[in-house]
């Protein structure tokens, strides 16, 4: 409802009757006529208040992408005005508002073209950065490919054949093939870093909350985070540091530290302790693996200590971090984008695009996984969602405890190299694209991934560093750079 032009209930029986059943509730004649008097008298209340968004400048020369990897949804204009970023011409997820710009998420069942910028994107031009266009990604942000992504899967300019990773598909791509100077990406399972990865450039996923993502549609407001592609660790930093800090418009930054990024460009290496990770090295291919060592190796030579360490529970992340997912993403939808509590901002725009969203246009593999998803949460009656977040601490616990005793944990981003355009097909090959990443989703750690050498294609080496101190992951990815 909106003030001036509402749509009352006439008759609020219906209602009052459908919550009643909901929660079990047995109404007399005489409660059910009380309670609908109550819901007029509060439906007249409510309508005085007046759901608005705020405008931004919209850009110009908006037009579709046409690059050669299908990395670019839309090219556009819009110029910052002097700042840290000045000079860097940016780009931005598909699923990140863009006044004037279509949003679609990856999708073609999704028509809205938002009238303000999202947080992040004020913030890039507020820094001075030139805004030159939205990215490519997988639909609604629910795969690893680019492959899902409604408008054409995205090449790889690293690797021949091979996908460029997702869902941040369009970002990583761009970024890879020297269209713009940074982009940003979203990331839920690892979908920064796995593009990074399998391209060849830098991702940081920042610490859980310290990025404002009023503007971004959320997949599972639990384990999102909005954070950097760059081809050097340094403008990735420099980026971060452009777009973090609380914002009244995102209530879960609220009393959030604002790490700086950038501290970590200039101290040197020497004297820190790094934990290599069993389970992932286990799990990775023997030239990932490989490529890990011979990065291990570099780090000791420059002064740091490297030792083996466990994470028990490791290997059970990545079907932890699908089933809060599967719950968040499918209550989301249900719910018109909104998250009840202390949510990530609120769109009256958006709503009313998810409100009237054309299912019938979805690709199979997000109608599966809503059908899937919400089937399975109404069955168990969300045991499986507070089973995972269980387990999900205590893993967070676990990895506290480690970088209490290390300052920063060093793993593969991912356990392969680009795969093929139709290799993932299942979800436990889907699974294992998100091994390395998904667990510093559910914990919400920094982490960055830096390309190391390897004879065959890219390889992303992760560092994971303690809530807050995203410097020391720049100080050791600078150190391999």
């Amino acid at each position: 409802m909106t003030a001036g032009d509402t749509h009352p209930v006439t008759d609020p029986t219906p209602f009052i009757d459908e919550a009643a059943e909901t929660f079990d509730v047995t109404l007399s004649d005489a409660e059910r006529d009380t309670y609908a008097e109550e819901f007029e008298a509060t439906q007249g209340l409510l309508a005085s208040l007046a759901p608005t968004d705020f405008e931004s400048e919209p850009a110009t020369e908006v037009r579709e992408g046409d690059d050669e990897y299908n990395a670019f949804r839309y090219r556009c204009s819009l110029s910052g005005d002097g700042g840290p970023l000045d000079g860097l011409a940016i780009a931005v997820k598909d699923n990140i508002a863009v006044a004037g710009v279509p949003m679609t998420c990856g999708s073609a069942a999704v028509a809205f073209e938002p009238t303000y910028h999202a947080s992040v994107t004020e913030r890039l031009l507020d820094a001075g950065a030139d805004l030159t266009g939205t990215t490519n990604m997988d639909e609604f942000a629910y795969f690893t490919t680019s492959e899902t992504c409604a408008h054409g899967p995205v090449g790889n300019p690293a690797v021949e054949g091979g996908v460029p990773g997702g869902s941040s598909s369009g970002s990583g791509a761009a970024v890879a093939a020297g269209l713009v100077d940074a982009a940003l990406g979203t990331d839920t399972g690892g979908s920064i870093r796995i593009p990074a990865s399998y391209c060849g450039v830098v991702g940081l996923k920042p610490t859980f909350r310290t990025v404002p993502r009023f503007g971004f549609a959320d997949l599972a407001s639990s384990l999102d985070h909005v954070g950097p592609l760059a081809p050097d660790v340094a403008t990735a930093a420099r980026v971060l540091d452009a777009i973090n800090g609380p914002d009244v418009r995102d209530p879960s930054t609220q009393g959030v530290a604002t790490p700086t990024a950038s501290d970590g460009l200039d101290e040197d290496p020497a004297g820190l302790s790094v934990g290599l990770v069993t389970e992932a090295q286990t799990n990775a291919d023997d030239a990932v693996a490989a490529a890990i060592e011979s990065a291990a190796a570099d780090l000791r030579d420059a002064g740091v200590t490297v030792e083996e360490v466990s994470l028990s529970g490791f290997h059970t992340q990545p079907l932890v971090n699908s089933a809060v997912t599967a719950t968040e993403f499918t209550t989301l939808a249900a719910d018109a984008g909104q998250d009840h509590g202390v949510g990530t901002g609120y769109s009256e725009q958006w709503r009313e695009t998810l409100a009237d969203l054309d299912t019938d246009a979805l690709g199979e593999n997000v109608r599966s996984r809503l059908v899937l998803g919400r089937a399975l949460t109404r069955a168990d009656e969300g045991r499986g969602y507070v089973a995972a977040q269980n387990v999900r601490q205590q893993f967070t616990r676990l990895v506290e405890t480690r970088l209490d005793e290390y300052d920063a944990l060093l793993l593969s981003t991912t356990p392969n190299t680009a795969p093929d355009y139709g290799e993932v097909t299942d979800d436990g090959a889907l699974l294992r694209t998100i091994a390395h990443t998904s667990p510093f989703n559910c914990t919400g750690h920094p982490a960055l991934s830096v390309p190391v050498d390897s004879s065959d294609a890219p390889v992303g080496c992760q560092f994971v560093t303690s809530w807050y101190d995203e410097a020391t992951a720049v100080t050791l990815g600078a150190a391999l750079e």
